[in-house]
C-alpha cells in the first residue's frame, strides 16, 4: 500500500513538472521597432516574473496555454497579452502625454500634441527637483523612455553623455537642448591632449547643458525622431530636449518665496583589490637609493619585491637619512641627502593606502526663488549660491502684457562656474590614479607623501617614491592644477502679437 501511495505522489509531481511550458519572446518599441531591455513580464496566475535582457528577449514559465502576461516598462503603457504559443513578440506603446495636452515646440510656441507628426514625451519639473544632481543631464536618467544617460568619470562637474533612441553616429549623438525656445550649446569642453604618459592628459571641464538649474524648470518636452529636425534643422537630427522654465504666473497677486537645499556625501563605492604579500621591487629584491635606478629595482614600482610583514628590512624612500651635520631627512629627499646613506626600515604592507588617500566628497545645492504675478504680467528670480564645483546661477523670467494682444517675455540666465582643480582622466602622470592605482606599490605609505617638497627646495623639487615615471600624488593635486573660471549668459527677449 505504501509503495502504491509513493508511486502516486511521484506521478502527480511528475505530471505537474511536465505541465510547465516555457515561453520565449521579444519586446519592441511599436514605433521604432527597436528591442527594449529591462521590460518587466509578470505571470499573475503563478505570481512569477522576469525581465528582458539587453537584446529585449525574455523567458518565462507558465502552467498552460493560453496564458496571460502583464508587460510593464517605465515610459510605456501597460499591456496585457495572451500567449497562445510558446513564442511571442510584443510591441509596446510609448506612454505619451494626453493627446489634448499642449506642448512647447520651436521658439517657445505652444501646440496641441495631437497635431504633431513625431513622438513627444513630457516631464514635469517637480520630477527633477525632488532629488537633484549637480549635472542637470543626470536628472533625466531613468525618467524618459528611450533616453540613455551616462554619467561622467571624473565626478562633480564632468560631462554626462545623453542619447535618444541609441547611437546614430560614430561622432556626435547629442540631442539639441533648447531653453525657452533658444538653442544652447551642449558641447563638452576638453583640452588638447597628448597620448604620451608624460604628456598633457585629457581634462573634462563639463558639458553645456549641465548648467541648467533643475529648480527653474517648469517642464521638459522630448521630441524624438528625425521629424523633429524640421523645427531646428540638422542640429536636431538626434532629437530635441525642450526646457520650459518657470515664471511667476502661479502667484497672481501675491509674493512667492521658496528655498531648498540638497547635500550629498560621496565615497568610493568599490576600490580595486590588491595583493599585500609582496612589496616594491622585482624578483624578491628591492633597495631604494634615488628612484632613478641607483638602488636595487628602485627604477620600477612593481610589487614583486621582498615579502611584506615578514621582518625584512631594506632602504626605502621614507626611511631616515642622517646628514653630516646631524640633520635627519628622508631617503626620497635625494637632492638634499646628496648620497648620504639611508637607514633600512621594515617592509610593511599598507592595505588601505588607496582608501586613506580619498576623502568623503560633499556637494551642496542651495536655491532661492522669488516670484509674483500681477494683472499685466509676472516675474520670477532664482539664485544658486555655489555648490561643490562652486557654480553660481542667477535667472530671471519676466512677462508683461501691456494689451490683450501683445505679450512680451524676457528670460535671462547667468552662470559662473569655478574650479581650482579639475582632475585628469587619462593614462599618465597628471592623473593621481596613475601613480596610486595603476603603479603604486603595496609597500607605499601614502601618509608620508603629504609633505611633498624636499626640505629647502620648496616650489623647486618635489619629494616622491619614484623619480623616473611618477609624481607625488599630493603634488599633483596641489601643484599640477587645471583651473576653471567660466561665465555664461543665455536667454531670450520675445514679443508675440495675436
Amino acid at each position: 500500500m505504501k509503495k502504491l501511495l509513493l508511486l502516486g505522489v511521484f506521478c502527480t509531481l511528475a505530471s505537474m513538472l511536465f505541465a510547465q511550458i516555457q515561453i520565449t519572446g521579444t519586446i519592441k518599441d511599436n514605433i521604432t521597432g527597436e528591442t527594449l531591455p529591462g521590460v518587466n513580464i509578470f505571470n499573475p496566475k503563478n505570481n512569477t516574473g522576469t525581465a528582458t535582457d539587453a537584446e529585449g528577449n525574455f523567458k518565462i514559465v507558465v502552467e498552460e496555454l493560453p496564458a496571460q502576461l502583464e508587460i510593464t516598462s517605465i515610459g510605456y503603457l501597460k499591456q496585457v497579452v495572451t500567449a497562445t504559443t510558446n513564442m511571442v513578440t510584443v510591441n509596446l506603446k510609448v506612454g505619451n502625454t494626453q493627446l489634448n495636452e499642449v506642448v512647447v515646440t520651436a521658439l517657445g510656441f505652444k501646440r496641441d500634441q495631437k497635431d504633431l507628426g513625431y513622438v513627444v514625451q513630457k516631464l514635469e519639473g517637480k520630477e527633477l527637483s525632488e532629488v537633484k544632481a549637480v549635472n542637470f543631464v543626470d536628472n533625466l536618467a531613468g525618467k524618459l523612455a528611450g533616453v540613455t544617460v551616462t554619467q561622467g568619470a571624473t565626478g562633480v562637474g564632468s560631462s554626462s553623455k545623453i542619447t535618444i533612441r541609441g547611437e546614430a553616429s560614430f561622432t556626435n549623438n547629442n540631442p539639441l537642448f533648447v531653453v525657452d525656445g533658444i538653442p544652447i550649446n551642449n558641447n563638452s569642453i576638453i583640452n588638447p591632449t597628448s597620448d604620451a604618459a608624460a604628456g598633457f592628459q585629457e581634462i573634462d571641464f563639463g558639458n553645456g547643458a549641465m548648467e541648467v538649474n533643475p529648480d527653474d524648470v517648469e517642464s521638459i518636452t522630448v521630441l524624438k525622431g528625425p521629424a523633429a529636425a524640421a523645427l531646428y534643422g540638422t542640429r536636431a537630427s538626434n532629437g530635441v530636449i525642450l526646457i520650459n522654465t518657470k515664471d511667476g504666473s502661479n502667484t497672481k497677486g501675491k509674493l512667492g518665496v521658496s528655498f531648498n537645499s540638497t547635500t550629498y556625501l560621496e565615497s568610493p563605492f568599490k576600490l580595486p583589490e590588491f595583493q599585500n604579500r609582496y612589496g616594491q621591487g622585482n624578483g624578491g629584491q628591492f633597495a631604494f637609493e634615488n628612484g632613478l635606478g641607483g638602488g636595487v629595482n628602485d627604477l620600477i614600482s612593481y610589487s614583486y619585491g621582498p615579502e611584506l610583514d615578514a621582518g625584512n628590512y631594506t632602504t626605502q624612500y621614507d626611511g631616515p637619512s642622517t646628514l653630516p651635520d646631524g640633520t635627519v631627512v628622508r631617503g626620497g629627499d635625494v637632492q638634499v641627502r646628496n648620497g648620504a646613506p639611508i637607514t633600512p626600515t621594515e617592509l610593511k604592507s599598507y592595505k588601505n593606502n588607496l582608501k586613506d588617500f580619498y576623502q568623503t566628497g560633499v556637494s551642496t545645492i542651495n536655491n532661492l526663488a522669488i516670484s509674483s504675478g500681477f494683472d499685466k504680467g509676472s516675474y520670477r528670480l532664482s539664485f544658486i549660491p555655489g555648490v561643490n564645483l562652486d557654480r553660481k546661477t542667477a535667472a530671471a523670467r519676466l512677462t508683461f502684457e501691456p494689451t490683450d494682444k501683445l505679450k512680451v517675455t524676457t528670460a535671462i540666465n547667468y552662470v559662473n562656474s569655478k574650479s581650482d582643480n579639475r582632475p585628469a582622466n587619462g593614462y599618465g602622470s597628471e592623473n593621481v590614479n596613475y601613480s596610486l592605482v595603476a603603479w603604486g606599490p603595496r609597500s607605499l605609505d601614502i601618509v608620508n607623501m603629504k609633505d611633498y617638497w624636499q626640505p629647502g627646495l620648496e616650489d623647486i623639487q618635489q619629494y616622491s617614491f619614484n623619480y623616473t615615471y611618477f609624481d607625488n600624488p599630493y603634488f599633483i593635486l596641489q601643484e599640477n592644477r587645471n583651473a576653471l573660471n567660466r561665465d555664461r549668459v543665455f536667454g531670450l527677449i520675445s514679443a508675440q502679437y495675436q
